[in-house]
């Protein structure tokens, strides 16, 4: 019985001095059969040319592979949707053209999915890292998720999506996929043009897809200063804080009824949290006010011990702040 294919879809915009470090850990696979598909959003930084060069001289590695290149911006769900559709494969994983694939991840997630015939979607750890924009490592930062969310992974796709109406836990870098299931969803929203992960496992959980756990690191996950997700409260980025409240409109509102009444009430905390996040700016400096909504979230009540934990000993995240602080994004 020969090897299923496996689709790796790179998604870029922008990273030209990145992606050929992406590129090689996809070639460097100890699994055969990979197709290879690179969509580019309309970079204006040289990202397709530098892609195309690696691909003239490492292409035959792969059973085939294909550069798709949009003239022009349009968001991160629409290029992962140009990429995902194009996948032949029976097996999916995406990734970012920052993020790195280590050697046995294709390996690991295939023989993951022959042995879980009824795993449609999965994750698994992510080794997330700081670097400096140029690329140059800053500090390796603990396995996510975090130990104490495992055990969600254990439970049906109700449960799931009850849990991650709170926010997005699991990081994108860990998925991967059976290529149909995000057929049978309809793929990314293509409304969400800053983030294509959360809403994403919201309707795969609505529609009775629950995410399976592969307790392997898998993907090296960089955060650097222009990661949208992460950067951008330090940039103001009051589109990605409007999409958030969307997230909820969209896909949590129209279905309260599968939450308990004190999830209902966290729900509608978190709106007017990042409600008024927007109103006042968007910025690290209006944190502190937003978070007020809290006090009357009795989740977040149970939750506060941990939190103050995290806050005493969070040292990553002070090396995040100093990083995006020098880089004038306050």
């Amino acid at each position: 019985m020969g090897r299923s294919l496996f689709s790796v879809v790179v998604l870029t915009y922008n990273q030209s001095h990145l992606v050929e470090e992406t590129l090689k850990s996809i070639y460097n696979q100890s699994y055969p059969d990979i197709e290879l598909i690179v969509s580019d959003d309309g970079s204006t930084d040289g990202t397709p040319e530098v892609i195309e060069q690696w691909l003239d001289k490492f292409g035959k590695r792969f059973v085939k592979c294909e550069l798709l290149v949009s003239p022009y911006n349009t968001g991160i769900s629409a290029n992962h949707n140009r990429g995902v559709k194009k996948a032949s494969g029976e097996f999916l994983k995406y990734i970012g053209g920052d993020d790195i694939l280590l050697p046995e991840a294709l390996s690991k997630m295939a023989s993951f999915l022959e042995t879980n015939q009824d795993a449609y979607v999965a994750t698994s750890f992510v080794q997330p890292f700081i670097s400096k924009d140029n690329g140059e490592p800053v500090e390796v930062l603990p396995p996510i998720p975090e130990k104490q969310t495992l055990r969600i992974l254990a439970q049906d796709s109700l449960y799931q999506f009850r849990y991650m109406t709170r926010h997005c836990f699991l990081p994108a870098p860990g998925f991967f996929f059976r290529t149909e299931s995000l057929a049978r969803v309809g793929y990314f929203d293509e409304e969400f043009k800053r983030f294509e992960d959360w809403h994403t496992w919201l309707k795969l959980l609505l529609n009775g897809f629950r995410i399976h756990f592969l307790p392997e690191v898998t993907v090296q996950w960089r955060i650097h200063p222009n990661s949208v997700s992460t950067s951008a409260l330090y940039k103001g980025d009051i589109r990605f804080i409007e999409e958030n409240i969307l997230v909820y409109q969209k896909y949590v509102l129209p279905n309260l009824r599968l939450l308990s009444i004190l999830e209902r009430i966290h729900v509608y905390s978190r709106i007017r949290f990042y409600k008024t996040l927007l109103k006042k700016g968007g910025t690290m400096k209006s944190l502190n006010r937003a978070r007020l909504h809290f006090l009357l979230d009795p989740i977040k009540w149970v939750e506060f011990p941990s939190w103050v934990l995290k806050q005493i000993m969070k040292k990553p995240r002070k090396k995040i702040d100093e990083l995006f602080q020098h880089n004038g994004r306050k």
